[in-house]
């Protein structure tokens, strides 16, 4: 018996160098290597080093760096003396209604614009230092009352850039280094020059762990009427005017045909209204997914801001925000909303929740309509 475990442990038969050269002579390619032993060691450390740089990447993606996390304070802070300095430049004039397009008197010139061009207004003096840093700059983005854990400071606080596609600032931060957390960013399509505004403008942000960019977005996922109540206001200044936006919808969605019985809602696609179609055809599939009921009236002369990032629900989906622009005197305490139990959600969701799957007549349902009407 004894003899038997001793085999079994492999004292009789291995003859392996347990040392570490010998360990090593394993692995890394040796002197005496057949060159079929040398293919097998490097697809080994191929491998090996893949799996690194793969697990690397994805900690990167969903936690950042410490850099990432420094540079946005130092970024929020250029921001912040920009709006102290226009403040103090207005010698103590009361702040304007939260619906009126303002012009700064502390504008400043655009670096490079055309003076021909008399229709241009001029760039805020807030964005001026970051317009230096990164041309590409197109704006700041800001929730009130959604903070970091056991912080008071605003978890979605940040610059939003646009580049020439919807690839570039996934994988670059705002100084243009090479990151996968990326940056936010608007849709290349959107119209942000101050002379025209897109009807619809997407902005993107990653879903990361560490509370930064549109983690916080998943937040109104709660379909509480009270929460989306208390964070109805949308901040977002573009280089030409300071806005504020009011949510009108929250909603979930897939990326793929394949995972729902109704056609695929392409929100991202939806920049332009130029005719009622199009604005029907986008109106109505953020009501037929929206998680809450609201009495916020909506037209298509109305500006939109859409901000989507990453879900983990099921693979390739979305939490996707919507908001329109406050109207100059508008009172946006004065709306209400509800909770919408009749919310269509993708049919995967619904099999991986295990929900039952109900057919319903689609995005050309009657929506919600105040009861005093």
């Amino acid at each position: 018996m004894s003899m038997l475990n001793e085999a079994r442990r492999g004292s009789l038969t291995d003859s392996r160098d347990r040392s570490f050269k010998g360990r090593m002579r394993e692995i890394i390619p040796w002197k005496g290597d057949s060159l079929a032993e040398v293919a097998r060691k490097l697809v080994f450390i191929v491998a090996v080093g893949v799996l690194i740089y793969s697990a690397y990447t994805t900690y990167v993606y969903f936690f950042g760096k410490s850099s990432m996390i420094n540079d946005q304070k130092e970024l929020a802070d250029i921001f912040q003396s920009g709006v102290v300095n226009e403040q103090n430049g207005q010698q103590g004039n009361a702040a304007a209604d939260p619906g009126t397009q303002q012009q700064t008197p502390g504008a400043v010139d655009l670096p490079n614009s055309d003076p021909s061009q008399q229709t241009q207004p001029q760039m805020l003096g807030r964005f001026e230092e970051l317009y230096k840093l990164n041309p590409d700059v197109v704006g700041w983005l800001m929730i009130d009352g959604i903070n970091f854990e056991d912080s008071d400071e605003p978890a979605i606080n940040y610059p939003v850039v646009q580049g020439d596609d919807n690839d570039y600032y996934l994988t670059h931060d705002f100084m243009g280094s090479e990151e996968d957390y990326g940056a936010l960013f608007a849709d290349y399509r959107a119209n942000l020059t101050g002379i025209g505004h897109s009807s619809n403008v997407t902005i993107y942000g990653h879903n990361m762990k560490t509370e930064f960019y549109f983690h916080h977005i998943r937040d109104y996922n709660r379909t509480s009427p009270t929460f989306v109540s208390e964070h109805r206001l949308i901040n977002f200044s573009t280089l030409y005017e300071e806005s504020q936006y009011i949510v009108i919808g929250y909603f979930f969605v897939s990326t793929h045909e394949e995972d729902d019985n109704q056609p695929l809602f392409s929100y991202h696609n939806c920049v332009e209204f130029r005719t009622m179609e199009d604005f029907d055809y986008w109106y109505k599939n953020v009501m037929y997914r929206n998680y809450y009921k609201t009495d916020i009236d909506c037209t298509i002369d109305d500006e939109y801001l859409t901000l989507s990032t990453c879900s983990f629900e099921i693979t390739d989906s979305r939490y996707v925000l919507v908001a329109r622009k406050l109207r100059p005197g508008e009172d946006p305490s004065q709306y209400t909303y509800e909770t919408n139990e009749d919310r269509h959600m993708p049919v995967k969701w619904l099999k991986a929740m295990g929900r039952e799957v109900t057919e319903d007549d689609g995005p050309d349902y009657e929506y919600y309509v105040p009861a005093d009407e």
